[in-house]
């Protein structure tokens, strides 16, 4: 073989190892096209599934007008969060809005109670550190205020001089609070679930927009249901069967109804005439005092009774969203009634419509005695709402 002959064979290998390595890059630049192409094609194909999958009947924009069933929840401390809570688990609700001024708590519970909502069907939930978004709730719970946007500012606050009274920054942001809530939700019927709830109920009812029988608080609902269930362990029988009921104020100025008590429907002042007396033999006047031990003990170990306020709260949202008319204990005012001629809240039964209470029912005090008592819890409560809002 001559050289030419090498020459011409070496060319041609060249050749053949050029046109391999383009076709090798062509492949390459052919693959990368067809990955591209297929991850297009999968994001249009998202697109389309998501405008297909739903089909519009209606040009007109969504959430349009108030939620029938939006429920707001200000002031996301421990109370609110139970309170958020339940209305999930509840699922009474189709939409709740927490709202709270500590952005970083907030984002927090928001994570929290929004995984919640995957266990449930039908619950929508949103987070705001904005009053405005109570606007279009058809009820508003407030179980909470505080004027620190974050915990940088709350530290920088705790380093300056504090009034004198905190006890009135809290009835003053209250009263702030109250107002604006009545300005973005002038139709809702508003809980309070802030203690004392005599207070916070006249509080709110003399500085919001909001007519006072669309103002209520739990009241002694949480201090009955205490009663209740010492009557059930006393007698071994479920609470779900036993009815009776204390009104007047949450704790110590409180007063139990003893003709309101029946066991499956019989009343036990036909069965012991003496109960509730001090000549009782067996004892049930101790049944008052241990009620009212059993939630001061909570409140000194934990600060306040989150989870019956909760619940409490919970069961009024449903009467009132379900127009369900039940009967409750709760903080309304007696205003003309009673023998009080001005606003006054206190504890007393009550129908519960979809526009907060709807009637008062008339109490059967039985006796000059529980008449004397009732009356002097009333003066007790007048007192003691006076002396904590003379200087708001």
């Amino acid at each position: 073989m001559n050289k030419s002959d090498d020459n011409e064979r070496l060319e041609e290998e060249e050749e053949e190892e050029l046109s391999s390595v383009g076709q090798e890059e062509t492949n390459n630049q052919t693959v990368q096209q067809s990955n591209d192409d297929e991850s297009k094609l999968q994001h249009d194909l998202a697109n389309e599934l998501k405008h297909t999958l739903k089909i519009p009947i209606t040009d007109e924009p969504p959430n349009i007008g108030p939620t029938p069933y939006k429920v707001a929840i200000v002031g996301m401390n421990e109370l609110g969060s139970a309170t958020a809570f339940l209305l999930i688990c509840r699922q009474i609700v189709t939409d709740i809005i927490i709202i709270d001024k500590n952005s970083k708590k907030l984002a927090a519970e928001y994570a929290d109670l929004s995984t919640c909502t995957t266990f449930v069907s039908g619950v929508n939930i949103q987070a705001s550190n904005q009053l405005a978004s109570c606007e279009g709730a058809r009820v508003v719970i407030l179980c909470g205020v505080s004027d620190d946007d974050d915990d940088h500012e709350k530290q920088q606050k705790s380093n300056t001089v504090q009034s004198s009274n905190p006890h009135e920054n809290l009835l003053s942001n209250f009263k702030i609070t109250s107002r604006a809530i009545s300005h973005y939700a002038s139709d809702c019927v508003m809980i309070i679930a802030v203690q004392p709830f005599e207070v916070m109920t006249q509080l709110c009812a003399a500085n919001s927009m909001i007519p006072s029988y669309r103002i209520i608080a739990p009241g002694t609902m949480i201090d009955s249901a205490h009663f209740r269930l010492l009557i059930s362990e006393k007698l071994d029988i479920s609470p779900a069967s036993i009815t009776g009921i204390m009104i007047g104020g949450h704790g110590q100025n409180n007063l139990p109804l003893w003709n309101s008590i029946t066991v499956g429907g019989i009343h036990l002042l036909s069965e012991n005439t003496s109960i509730g007396t001090s000549h009782d033999k067996e004892n049930w006047h101790q049944l008052h005092r241990n009620a009212n031990q059993r939630q001061e003990d909570i409140i000194k170990i934990k600060g306040t009774e989150v989870w019956s306020i909760s619940m409490a709260s919970s069961e009024l949202v449903e009467c009132i969203l379900r127009n369900k008319r039940e009967i409750h204990t709760v903080t309304v005012n007696i205003k003309d009634h009673y023998g009080v001629k001005t606003d006054l809240f206190l504890s007393i039964p009550a129908i519960i419509s979809q526009n907060g209470v709807s009637h008062l029912i008339t109490m059967n005090l039985a006796n000059h005695q529980n008449e004397n008592e009732f009356a002097s819890i009333i003066q007790n409560i007048e007192t003691t709402v006076k002396e904590k809002l003379k200087n708001i």
